[in-house]
């Protein structure tokens, strides 16, 4: 495997040598998914460069490959084995640099096909067969094996082989089989079964069910490759918010089926997957997310303020993990990480949303002692676009304004719908059906009629990108202004006009007002006050410019 055919320094005699009766036509009768390419990365006398890493990480990208490996041998020199057959070989000199890659394709394909891929003659590229072949191949990469070192060869290390998989698991299993006699078949199972995990093509739980067997030899080993795979994900493009609370003023806020409700919600949302890989239920602050494995939706079951805060490592963790728009979050847990995936955020707690959200923006103190400031109510109250008010007979959803009205001003909440439901009912229904089949459908069934607005608000809430970049780069690129220099300095100056004349109008507004008696205040574009006159009729601003006694006061 060390070299490529000698004559493999004509990448295309001109014409198409693969057609019948072609120079290379016999490339194209040999079909398979398992190939090896070999190749010196210059030519040794022309100098022309055959094959870059650049080609090979770019080939090896192609959805057609399933698994690959490659090394770059650069540290070769020659052996007695060499010298035969081949004229340049001096024993002990340095050998020419060259690549070794071994893949394993999805579908069938013919050498003559790899080799046009990679611009190579089809000489540099053998089909490999056979069960265990694939690790074998990887296996010669490192030149480890006992006939390889007898042979004098370099030892390459573990991290000069590149690949898409865990290659040196996968070879040290393949190697003890082959040593105990064992039949490669339940090593290649076993394999395959992590690589689907690895990939997030397979579920623990569809191996537990699927697999048994290899459930209990393999679990740990599963378990982090779970992992492993969450932490190269990429974070979700949106991220949607819900704040699940009692209703303020009522006397009885707790045991009234908040909790039940963010499960039926989250059920309902994703109801192609099992409860357990739907939603997960965060509950104690010291371990939040322990047994988090990538379900799309989190529910903060009881939590407050301080307690979202202490689980997510302060009030900066909680604006990340409840970010619109996420970057990758990953969050500590016992003995490693995991990746936040999910698009779903739903707080359960019996406080009204109003103290909740001005908790989380409020002034507090850690549990180390040290205090923090207050900071923006906006930071908080932004974050969630829709809250609910649960008490035992209904179920009211509130939009903030901010996203109604498409403003910067997030510091109120509209009705705009009431379900009149009793959760802990609608729970105890379901709970009593006895087939879990018809159980299952049922709970759809309630959820889709009972949640409509809900589900409604939510795919209103979700991003739309059916655009072509380059439709919005031109609409972005015209509202952009960027100034400097003497436009600088002009605006500058006008800004300045602009704010003196905003204070001079708010002067003559709160004159105005003190001299009605205005008992009603309301606040104006730079944050004083101007007054709504008894009658009703009230002096303020629009956009920014002055509005003469607008009837029915401040909006």
């Amino acid at each position: 495997m060390d070299s490529a055919d000698p004559e493999p320094t004509e990448v295309d005699p001109g014409g198409n040598q693969y057609a019948e009766g072609g120079k290379w036509h016999y490339a194209e009768q040999i079909k398979g998914r398992i190939f090896t390419i070999t190749t010196d990365c210059v030519h040794p006398d022309t100098g022309e460069v055959l094959l870059t890493v650049e080609t090979i990480e770019k080939r090896l990208s192609k959805s057609s490959v399933e698994y690959f490996a490659w090394v770059l041998h650069d540290k070769d020199c020659f052996t007695e084995s060499d010298l035969e057959g081949n004229p340049r070989a001096v024993l002990g000199e340095h050998k020419p640099d060259h690549f070794h890659v071994v893949m394993q394709l999805k579908n069938q394909a013919s050498v003559g096909q790899v080799a046009r891929g990679y611009k190579l003659h089809p000489g540099c590229v053998r089909k490999k067969e056979g069960q265990g072949t694939f690790l074998d191949c990887i296996e010669y990469l490192t030149h480890e094996h006992e006939k390889q070192q007898k042979l004098g060869k370099h030892l390459y290390a573990d991290d000069e082989v590149h690949s898409n998989f865990d290659w040196r698991m996968a070879v040290d299993e393949r190697v003890a089989a082959r040593k105990q006699g064992f039949h490669s078949g339940a090593a290649a199972k076993k394999m395959k079964i992590r690589l689907a995990v690895m990939n997030g093509q397979m579920t623990l739980k569809q191996v537990r069910e699927d697999e048994p067997g290899v459930y209990v030899q393999d679990l740990e080993k599963l378990q982090k490759l779970q992992q492993d795979f969450r932490l190269h994900q990429p974070a979700p493009r949106h991220r949607t918010n819900y704040f699940i609370g009692g209703m303020a003023g009522d006397e009885r806020k707790g045991r009234t089926g908040k909790t039940q409700l963010a499960k039926l919600f989250a059920r309902t949302l994703f109801r192609d997957l099992d409860a357990d890989e739907c939603y997960y239920v965060a509950t104690d602050p010291r371990v939040p997310l322990q047994n988090y494995k990538g379900q799309p939706v989190i529910i903060w079951d009881d939590y407050n303020a301080l307690d979202l805060m202490e689980a997510l490592g302060g009030r900066s963790g909680v604006w990340q993990v409840f970010d619109d728009h996420p970057s990758a979050t990953d969050v500590n847990i016992k003995y490693g990480a995991t990746r936040l995936v999910h698009t779903v955020n739903i707080i359960t707690k019996t406080t009204p949303y109003a103290e909740f959200l001005d908790g989380l923006a409020g002034e507090y103190t850690d549990k180390s002692g040290k205090q923090h400031k207050a900071e923006d109510r906006n930071q908080s109250w932004g974050r969630f676009p829709v809250v609910f008010e649960v008490t035992i007979h209904s179920i009211v959803m509130l939009l903030n304004r901010g996203f109604v009205d498409d403003t910067d001003d997030f510091l109120a909440y509209e009705e705009v719908a009431r379900m009149r439901a009793s959760m802990r009912e609608v729970c105890a229904g379901l709970d009593s059906i006895e087939d879990d089949a018809e159980r299952e459908a049922a709970t759809y069934q309630v959820g889709d009629f009972l949640l409509r607005p809900m589900l409604d608000q939510h795919a209103n809430l979700q991003p739309v990108a059916s655009r072509k970049a380059t439709e919005v780069v031109g609409e972005l690129l015209s509202g952009i202004e960027i100034l400097d220099g003497e436009a600088l300095e002009k605006d500058a100056k006008e800004e300045a006009g602009r704010a003196s004349d905003l204070k001079r109008l708010e002067a003559e507004a709160l004159a105005h007002a003190k001299t009605i008696g205005a008992p009603v205040e309301y606040l104006t574009p730079s944050g004083q006050r101007a007054a709504m006159c008894p009658d009703g009729v009230t002096w303020g601003w629009t956009n920014g410019s002055p509005l003469h006694l607008v009837e029915g006061g401040a909006r």
